[in-house]
């Protein structure tokens, strides 16, 4: 496994770029793995004008979250070992989180690890998922329940990619750089809360704002002993969530149960870290005006609890949450109780009022 300090990041045109690569290496096969709609509408653009002597043998698996699961990850290691893969191949992934996920997963397993290489092609696998060397596939409907660390040869992203994306990926992708921005100070708030219409953004300066911040954190702690946990913040509640609707086969999109999860997770940032009302109130009004679906009911609480307690922060059966003390401050490890997550769940699907209520 190569060091996360070893990654080559680009920002371009991918082909050029990704030709340019793979002339000053001495891969054995380069192998591609594309989802439904990436091989649709991704890859004919990649190999447009691609040389007949540099082949790329694709290995496509169906698109959605609902499908990184140990079986995609068994058939991608069948097919490496069907079309002759040594140690010395490499596998792109051309695709969003779940690709980069799952791809990067059956590499870092297949023969003790390969060479992978990114091509993130949705909003969200170029701001975040994409960077930090996570690999994971769900199991049992629990989110990235199965995984290994391990770090991209190098992580290629191209904007032309970004134009394939319907509305429901974009705004996915939004919740996480409004993480990145939560993370990151009250001046890059403000600059989101700015933004009313998603489909008229120049997302190139957002991108690269959430990938320097990721990697600042990450490559300071590529294994998440400690700082890098800063960037779970809503991933708590928000994967809870997310392992409910895999769990009724909904299909969710990563992002929107993250904007739901930093919904509930600010309103017990402002009760047990202190978080101040006014950032509070522009945190939820601006999550709220572009995710106005809570994704869940008063009905589902009891579930989601459930699948909190399988959330990997946990520790002697305490879940662990990280929260705000303010826009730019994070507090780590933070147990509440199991009232504060109900009341804050109730917070997440009542009217659309960010104002706080009383904690009984």
């Amino acid at each position: 496994m190569i060091p996360a300090s070893k990654t080559r990041y680009w920002f371009g045109p991918a082909p050029e770029l990704l030709l340019q690569w793979l002339s000053r290496q001495a891969y054995s096969k380069c192998f591609i793995l594309t989802d439904d709609n990436t091989s649709q509408h991704c890859l004919p653009v990649l190999l447009q004008g691609w040389p007949a002597d540099r082949p790329l043998h694709e290995i496509k698996v169906y698109a959605g979250e609902q499908n990184k699961t140990l079986q995609a990850a068994e058939y991608i290691w069948q097919q490496l070992t069907l079309k002759g893969a040594d140690r010395h191949a490499l596998l792109i992934n051309l695709g969003g989180g779940m690709i980069c996920d799952l791809g990067g997963f059956a590499a870092a397993t297949y023969k003790r690890g390969i060479a992978f290489l990114h091509l993130p092609t949705t909003l969200l696998a170029q701001a975040d998922a994409a960077y930090g060397g996570k690999l994971a596939i769900d199991f049992m409907n629990y989110k990235n329940h199965i995984g290994v660390f391990g770090f991209p040869v190098a992580v290629i992203s191209d904007r032309q990619f970004l134009k394939t994306l319907p509305a429901d990926q974009v705004r996915s992708g939004f919740a996480e750089i409004i993480k990145h921005a939560l993370l990151d100070g009250k001046k890059a708030l403000l600059h989101l809360s700015e933004i009313q219409h998603l489909q008229e953004v120049d997302w190139s300066p957002f991108i690269a704002r959430s990938v320097k911040a990721k990697l600042k954190v990450t490559e300071a702690d590529p294994f998440e002993r400690h700082d890098r946990k800063v960037l779970n913040f809503g991933h708590t509640i928000g994967h809870a969530i997310e392992g409910l609707l895999l769990h009724r086969k909904a299909n969710p999109l990563h992002g929107l149960c993250v904007a739901a999860g930093m919904i509930a997770e600010l309103y017990l940032s402002h009760h047990c870290c202190g978080l101040k009302e006014k950032t509070f109130i522009q945190a939820v009004s601006l999550l709220r005006r572009h995710f106005p679906d809570p994704l869940i009911s008063e009905a589902d609480f009891a579930e989601v609890l459930g699948f909190l307690r399988q959330d990997k922060k946990n520790r002697e059966g305490e879940v662990r949450f990280v929260l705000l003390r303010k826009a730019g401050k994070a507090v780590l490890d933070v147990t509440v109780t199991e009232e504060q997550i109900l009341e804050a769940l109730d917070f997440l699907v009542s009217p659309p009022d960010p104002q706080p209520k009383p904690v009984t």
